[in-house]
């Protein structure tokens, strides 16, 4: 299918790469479907949640590892559950991004991480009660350097 995009014009995805979103991010309450679309080939560094039916809706997300190496979320059950994992699934954890032209004010928000489970292709954005993560943590000069 071809869809409309806010950064890359018109792409064609495919139904394999949709992720759905049982519950809409905050926000968003129409928004279900999205694709994740590099900004650099070859690099998860920074990346964008591009709604589907929207174009206009398109969120930069980051993988938070680059910011912060040991980068460990606890979600807790009823995320799993949402999300279809157990505890041996592999899930993939984003950040979502706000980029300004100078690097040194960019945050990510790692207490909020959106999370994705591959192999449903199922996501969610979990906010985490008990944790030090910031909703606004500076965005390190290695993930600008990468970009």
């Amino acid at each position: 299918m071809i869809i409309q995009t806010k950064y890359f014009g018109e792409i064609e995805v495919t139904e394999e790469e949709k992720i759905y979103f049982p519950e809409p991010l905050p926000g968003f309450e129409n928004q279900f479907n999205y694709v994740i679309i590099q900004f650099y080939e070859d690099s998860d560094s920074l990346l964008c949640l591009q709604s589907v039916d929207d174009p206009d809706l398109a969120l930069v997300l980051t993988n938070p590892t680059y910011v912060v190496e040991k980068y460990s979320p606890s979600i807790g059950k009823e995320d799993m559950a949402a999300l279809q994992a157990g505890d041996s699934t592999p899930l993939a954890y984003y950040a979502i991004s706000v980029i300004h032209d100078n690097w040194k004010d960019s945050t990510i928000n790692l207490r909020c991480p959106v999370v994705i489970n591959p192999d449903k292709m199922l996501g969610r954005q979990v906010i985490m009660e008990d944790t030090l993560y910031s909703m606004r943590h500076p965005v390190d000069c290695e993930l600008a350097k990468e970009a």
